[in-house]
């Protein structure tokens, strides 16, 4: 179990402050490295984005635009992050519904230490035999998407596999003028229009093949910018595609 305390850090996704310090004393009693719990979904996207836990403890309940069964299955089919539902729910419609996002297990609140820690390790266990798979081993972002999620100046989206946009950096923003939280959840395609600066006809980002490298406009904007977009599939553990990788490369660079 040692390993497992070490190697993958802990990321608490809840909205009670009072219960999220209760669990980060316990995992840091039990020896695991904890990082500062966050309150909502989106909070959520944005850490694992930045520093990639080992694992995520998830509220069902959360604040913001989305629930945390939403959020744990976007952390592990894209982000190919496992998750472990916390919650104070034990209905039998909460727990049909929770094994839509594919977690890793589901305690029922008030926690205790040594079966949050077995699950946990059986849990990790369960990673890393799935990530071994063929499957796996592409399931999720790249490391050069990774990479690029946290250090890269140009703009970057994310888009889950109903193509609606879920996580972007602050280029991005930028550049579309608006906020994150304005296209949070929005329809990438609405959100994101674009025409071929010569004829003006709109073009379908999601038809373009990845080596396309012609400029386009973008559409509704209160500058005029031109961007050659790039747009990768992200497939799950299990091959199925889970969401895109948008990358909106400014024309003039």
């Amino acid at each position: 179990m040692n390993e497992y305390k070490k190697d993958y850090p802990v990321l608490i996704v809840e909205d009670d402050p009072i219960i999220a310090r209760v669990l980060e004393t316990i995992l840091k009693d039990s020896g695991f490295f904890v990082d500062e719990p966050v309150n909502s979904g989106e909070k959520a996207i944005s850490r694992v984005a930045a520093r990639k836990p080992g694992i995520v403890l998830m509220d069902i309940d959360l604040l913001g635009h989305l629930s945390g069964i939403e959020t744990a299955r976007i952390l592990f089919h894209i982000f190919n992050v496992p998750v472990i539902f916390v919650t104070g729910h034990d209905e039998e419609d909460v727990l049909s519904h929770a094994k839509e996002a594919d977690p890793f297990g589901f305690l029922v609140k008030p926690i205790n230490q040594n079966i949050l820690n077995t699950t946990i390790q059986v849990s990790l266990n369960l990673h890393e035999k799935i990530a071994g798979t063929t499957e796996g081993k592409t399931g999720g972002l790249t490391q050069y998407q990774c990479d690029e999620l946290t250090g890269s100046l140009k703009p970057v989206l994310l888009l889950d596999d109903r193509n609606r946009i879920i996580w972007l950096n602050d280029a991005a923003e930028y550049l579309l003028e608006k906020s994150a939280s304005d296209l949070l959840l929005s329809d990438a395609p609405a959100s994101i229009m674009m025409e071929d600066p010569t004829s003006g006809e709109s073009v379908d980002i999601f038809s373009l093949d990845p080596a396309y490298e012609r400029p386009l406009k973008l559409k509704d904007l209160q500058h005029v910018k031109q961007v050659i977009p790039r747009i990768f599939m992200i497939n799950d553990s299990f091959g199925d595609i889970s969401g895109y990788f948008l990358e909106l490369n400014p024309a003039d660079e």
